[in-house]
C-alpha cells in the first residue's frame, strides 16, 4: 500500500512539474528570448534540465531521504497517511491534543517514528528512560528547534525558557533564589486579592441573574475568561510589583494593554489556514486580520514589558529611601533586579529583565489558568469530589476578612501584617490540605496544560540502540505518560484524586509524571504555580457550586497550551 501510494505521489508530482515546465516554457519563449537573442533549442535544455534537477533535488530531500533513507525509519512507527507530503499530520490535527501519540505508544513501545510536515522524520519518547535521557543526563545535546525558539521567543521573550547551555545556567542560577520558599511564602498575600476580587464578580452576577430574570437556579458563567485574567492579575502583584486590575478594567476604555494582548495571543485558532502555516510557514507573514492584529498585541508587549522593568529598577533603587512607607514582600522582579552573579558580580540588563518578565508573565499565568478552567470542569463533573474538598478547605479559607482593604489594593498595604488582620492562611498551611493537593495534581496529570513539548538533536545519539541523527526532532509527549495504563492502572483516564494517597501514585517517577517537565529544564516556577493555583482553586470553591451545563462538552485542541475550545463556561450557584 506504501509503495502504491508513493507511485501515486510520484505521478501526480511529475504531472504537475510537466504543466509547470509548459507554463515556464510560454512564458521564456515569449518574452525573454528574444530579449536576449537565446536560441530555442538551448533554452528548452536548459529549462529542461534546471526544472529536473530542481524535481530531482526536492524528491531525493523530502520523499526518498525522508521516506526511506533516513536512520529513524529503523524505528518502529505508523505508516504516513494518504495525503502527499501530510506525513502523519492529518491525524495529528483531526484528534485531540495527545490522542495519536497515546495510541502509537500503545501499538509500538516507549519510542516511535512518525512524519510531520514534507516528511520530516519525528521520533516520540515515552519511554522514562529515554526521556530521562534527554531532559537530564544530557539535556545540553537536546535543544529547541529553531523553529519553535522563533515562535516562541515572540511572546515569552528570549528569557529561561527559551536559552540554552551556559546561558541558561548562568539564568537559572540568578533566578533561583527569586523563586525559593522563603520568597514565595511572602507573596501569598497577593495571590490571595485577585481570588478575592474574582470571586466577588462571580457572587455579582449570580445576584444580578437572580434578581434581573428571578433566576433561582444556576448561573451560566464563562469561567476561563475570569481565571485568565485573575492570574494575570496575581502576576502582575506578585511578580511584578504591578496592579495590572485586568478583572476590574477588562472590557472597558481603562483596560490593561497586557490582558488584551495575551487573550488575543492564546485565544484557540484551528482555522485552516493555521493549519496550512505548518505546511507553508511563510503564510505566517501573510497580512491577515489575525496576524495584523497579533502584531499589534507583540507591540503591546515589547513596550508594556520594557516600562514594567523600568518601574522595577527605579523602585529597587528607592525602596529603603523612604522608611516611611510599609515594607512589602517583594515582588519576583524586585528580587530579580537585587540578584547579581556571584562570579562576575554582575546583575541582569534591563533587556535581560524585560526576556525574564515575557516569560513569566505569559508562562505564568496562561498555564495556571488554563489548569484552572479543567479543573472546575472536572469538579463539576464530579459533585461528591466537589463537596468534599469545600469540606476541607471551609475552616481554612472561610475565616478569612474578605472586606479587608488589601483585597482592594493590594500593593498599597502591608501585606505581611495584612496576611495576620485578614486571617489568611500560611503557604504551609494551605499546602497542608491533602485534597486540595491531591485534585491539583490529579488535574495536572489527566490535562497537563503543556501536553508535549519537543526537542531537537545536536549529534548524532543512541536511544535503545536505534541512531537518532543530528537534527532529528524529538516529541517528549507529557500527556502520554499521564495516561499511560502501565503507569496509573486501568482507571489512568478517570478523574480520581485519592490514587495521590495509594503506593503507586506515591511512588510514581520524576519522568512518569513531569507536568512541569523534569531535570535541568524542570519549570523553575512550579512551585509559585501550585500555591496559585490552590489559593484561587480554594476560593472558588469554598461558597460557590459548580455544575456542567447541558450541551457544553470543550474539546482539547492544543494552540499554545491546552485551552478548552470554546470557552469553559459552566453553571455557578451559591452554596
Amino acid at each position: 500500500m506504501n509503495q502504491l501510494i508513493q507511485k501515486i505521489d510520484s505521478s501526480s508530482l511529475g504531472e504537475y512539474a510537466r504543466v509547470f515546465e509548459q507554463h515556464i516554457q510560454t512564458y521564456f519563449d515569449k518574452h525573454l528570448a528574444p530579449t536576449f537573442g537565446i536560441q530555442s533549442s538551448i533554452r528548452r535544455v536548459a529549462l529542461g534540465l534546471g526544472l529536473v534537477t530542481s524535481l530531482t533535488y526536492f524528491l531525493s530531500k523530502y520523499v526518498v531521504y525522508r521516506l526511506f533513507l533516513h536512520k529513524t525509519n529503523r524505528i518502529p512507527g505508523p505508516p504516513v497517511g494518504w495525503i502527499p507530503f501530510a506525513g502523519n499530520m492529518r491525524e495529528i490535527i483531526r484528534e485531540e491534543a495527545g490522542v495519536p501519540h497515546k495510541k502509537w505508544a500503545k501499538e509500538y513501545g516507549g519510542i516511535v517514528s512518525y512524519k510531520g510536515p514534507w516528511y520530516e522524520n519525528r521520533v516520540l519518547l515515552t519511554d522514562p528512560e529515554l526521556i530521562k535521557h534527554v531532559l537530564t543526563t544530557n539535556s545540553y545535546d537536546y535543544v529547541k528547534p529553531p523553529a519553535t525558539v522563533e515562535f516562541l521567543k515572540k511572546i515569552l521573550g528570549e528569557g529561561l525558557l527559551i536559552s540554552e547551555g551556559d546561558l541558561h545556567r548562568k539564568q537559572r542560577k540568578l533566578l533561583n533564589p527569586a523563586f525559593s520558599v522563603q520568597s514565595i511564602r511572602g507573596m501569598v498575600p497577593l495571590m490571595v486579592a485577585p481570588g478575592v476580587q474574582l470571586r466577588k464578580q462571580w457572587m455579582d452576577a449570580i445576584a444580578d441573574d437572580k434578581q434581573n430574570n428571578n433566576n433561582d437556579g444556576a448561573t451560566e458563567i464563562i469561567v476561563s475568561s475570569g481565571l485568565s485574567l485573575a492570574t494575570l492579575d496575581v502576576i502582575g502583584a506578585a511578580g511584578m510589583g504591578h496592579n495590572f486590575e485586568s478583572l476590574r478594567t477588562f472590557n472597558t476604555p481603562a483596560a490593561n494593554k497586557l490582558s488584551k494582548a495575551y487573550i488575543d495571543i492564546f485565544q484557540s485558532d484551528i482555522s485552516i489556514f493555521r493549519v496550512l502555516t505548518f505546511f507553508f510557514p511563510i503564510l505566517k507573514y501573510v497580512p491577515t486580520e489575525r496576524n495584523r492584529m497579533l502584531k499589534q498585541d507583540l507591540k503591546w508587549l515589547d513596550e508594556e514589558s520594557r516600562h514594567l522593568v523600568e518601574m522595577g529598577v527605579d523602585r529597587g533603587k528607592h525602596q529603603d529611601k523612604d522608611s516611611q512607607k510599609p515594607k512589602h514582600a517583594k515582588d519576583l522582579l524586585t528580587l530579580m533586579v537585587d540578584e547579581s552573579d556571584s562570579d562576575t558580580g554582575l546583575g541582569m540588563t534591563v533587556k535581560e529583565l524585560q526576556n525574564q518578565c515575557l516569560t513569566f508573565l505569559a508562562a505564568g499565568h496562561e498555564t495556571t489558568s488554563v489548569a484552572l478552567s479543567w479543573c472546575l470542569w472536572l469538579l463539576a463533573k464530579h459533585p461528591e469530589i466537589q463537596d468534599a474538598l469545600r469540606e476541607e478547605i471551609q475552616p481554612v479559607f472561610g475565616q478569612m476578612d474578605i472586606e479587608h482593604p488589601l483585597f482592594d489594593k493590594p500593593l498599597e498595604i502591608n501585606p505581611l501584617q495584612a496576611q495576620t488582620e485578614a486571617n489568611l492562611p500560611s503557604y504551609e498551611t494551605i499546602n497542608s490540605l491533602t485534597l486540595l493537593n491531591n485534585v491539583c495534581k490529579e488535574t495536572l496529570r489527566l490535562i497537563p496544560p503543556v501536553p508535549t513539548t519537543n526537542r531537537i538533536s545536536t549529534k548524532d545519539d543512541v536511544l535503545n540502540h536505534y541512531v537518532v541523527p543530528k537534527g532529528t526532532v524529538l516529541f517528549l509527549s507529557v500527556i502520554a505518560n499521564h495516561h499511560s495504563t502501565e503507569v496509573w492502572g486501568d482507571d489512568a483516564l478517570e478523574f480520581r484524586p485519592a490514587r495521590w494517597d495509594e503506593p503507586r501514585a506515591k511512588n510514581i517517577g520524576p519522568y512518569e509524571y513531569f507536568p512541569f517537565l523534569a531535570g535541568n529544564r524542570q519549570c523553575i516556577g512550579n512551585r509559585f504555580a501550585m500555591v496559585e493555583m490552590k489559593i484561587l482553586l480554594s476560593l472558588l470553591i469554598m461558597d460557590l457550586k459548580y455544575t456542567e451545563k447541558p450541551g457544553f462538552e470543550p474539546s482539547k485542541k492544543q494552540s499554545v497550551t491546552l485551552r478548552p475550545h470554546p470557552n469553559m463556561t459552566l453553571l455557578v450557584e451559591k452554596v
